[in-house]
């Protein structure tokens, strides 16, 4: 696929999510999809692999929020690879009220036009709050 179309999907990715639509968003994804998150914060893995697996997680995660918007500073396409970074930016709003912040860098990893590899990079102290609400949460819903 063309550098174009990679960096379409990239910022697609994030669009979808600020709209919550995660089955659309779970289209953009390989069926062998795979996100890698190098520092996970207490109680959150530091892998999800396949497709089925990501969009079972984020609806549970997305559900968590009652706004959630990413603000992208940069995109960095790999001209001699199927690779995107994106810098950027989380601004968001659990459906307590609690307002969560996060900078982040992602590496996008594309295999036949859809994602197959995705590094996020953030703090994972600042994602805490997410995950202790998520977890409160999931008991009783």
């Amino acid at each position: 696929m063309s550098i174009e179309h990679n960096l379409d999907v990239a910022r697609t990715f994030y669009d979808l999510l600020a709209r919550k639509e995660v089955e659309k968003w779970g289209e953009l994804w390989h069926p062998d999809g795979t996100i890698l998150i190098p520092y996970p914060p207490e109680g959150f893995a530091d892998t999800i692999s396949g497709k089925d697996e990501i969009v079972t997680a984020f609806h549970g995660l997305m559900a968590n929020y009652d706004t959630f918007e990413s603000t992208l500073s940069a995109l960095y396409p790999s001209a001699d690879s199927e690779s995107v970074v994106v810098e950027y930016t989380n601004n968001a709003k659990l459906v307590d009220g609690t307002v969560y912040t996060n900078s982040n860098i992602a590496v996008f990893r594309f295999s036949d036009g859809l994602i197959r590899w995705y590094h996020d990079y953030f703090d994972p102290r600042r994602f805490q709050v997410v995950i202790d609400f998520f977890n409160r949460r999931q008991p009783g819903q």
